[in-house]
């Protein structure tokens, strides 16, 4: 039988995750998502002794769950599966992590014929067994962290640039200074002239 492998996951924007290599083992390196997906897809292809034609990697646009964006690639994907007589087989977490069915993804999913839904067990990687449940209830913990702390830091930005710029800094120098005091913006950016004067038109 052919496969396509399809792996996904969600951007971390505060941490400056927003992007990923279309090579799935590239992207492996950055993700250990990823990577899980990648390991736990091969094996499953290579224990039924079929053949993995290629392998597609995709990052949501949203970091707190799945959107209808995935829908066209998905769309191409599946064509593509067709013509080549080949299914679609990925790891399908939402089950394991009690979240709300990703629409697009479901759509996939309730075709046996097309897809292949892995259940997200753990897996040995780097000598060291991976779970995927307990890594996304930890990064939940973090950005969840994160999002509490985000009114600090944005009234520490405040200040920080209100005073440069009394002192008659311009956006780009203000920007400069903040990456020099390794101070992010509220979403994990690296300060730039543009969403400084962004910044302070929100007052």
């Amino acid at each position: 039988m052919n496969y396509i492998g399809f792996y996904w996951t969600l951007p971390v924007k505060w941490a400056g995750f927003t992007t990923l290599p279309p090579d799935a083992d590239e992207a492996a390196k950055v993700s250990r998502t990823i990577r899980y997906q990648v390991e736990r897809v091969r094996h499953w292809v290579k224990h039924e002794g079929g053949t993995l034609l290629r392998e597609v990697v995709y990052l949501e646009t949203r970091p707190d769950r799945g959107t209808d964006d995935i829908g066209n690639d998905l769309r191409k994907l599946v064509a593509q599966a067709r013509k080549l007589d080949a299914q679609v087989v990925l790891v399908e977490f939402a089950q394991a992590f009690g979240w709300r069915p990703h629409g697009p993804l479901q759509a996939v999913l309730s075709d046996p014929d097309l897809c292949v839904a892995l259940t997200p067990d753990k897996r040995l990687i780097d000598g060291k067994t991976f779970d995927p449940v307990n890594h996304f209830r930890k990064w939940r913990e973090v950005d969840e962290a994160y999002q509490s702390a985000k009114p600090q830091l944005k009234a520490a930005a405040q200040q920080a640039i209100s005073g440069l710029k009394d002192a008659g800094a311009s956006y780009a120098a203000i920007a400069d200074e903040l990456n020099g005091m390794g101070m992010k913006t509220v979403n994990g950016r690296v300060w730039t002239a543009e969403n400084v004067r962004k910044f302070l038109a929100q007052g």
